[in-house]
């Protein structure tokens, strides 16, 4: 099943949602121009989409961050490195 939240964001001229996909926890953005959707992944989309989205956001953020690093992609991307360097030695390559 596809559990999708729409959020309407408040961006003049234009007619874009914020769509979260909560089975996968991904967050992209459609624009709806002349009758056809245009759809974009969170990293592609302009920095206005961006922008708008926290702002909608922003009333609801908590006080004090308690923070999740089980879901942070920068923590996954430092734990592969960290692997990495454990597996193969710390040497140096340079000449």
């Amino acid at each position: 099943m596809i559990f999708q939240i729409p959020i309407d964001l408040n961006i003049e001229d234009r007619t874009v949602q914020a769509i979260i996909d909560l089975d996968t926890g991904f967050i992209g953005f459609t624009e709806s121009k002349n009758g056809e959707e245009i759809e974009y992944y969170y990293a592609e989309s302009p920095l206005e989409f961006k922008q708008a989205l926290l702002k909608s956001l922003e009333p609801i953020f908590g006080e004090r961050n308690l923070v999740n690093f089980k879901i942070s992609g920068k923590n996954e991307h430092m734990k592969y490195v960290s692997r990495y360097l454990r597996e193969n030695g710390n040497s140096d390559t340079r000449d």
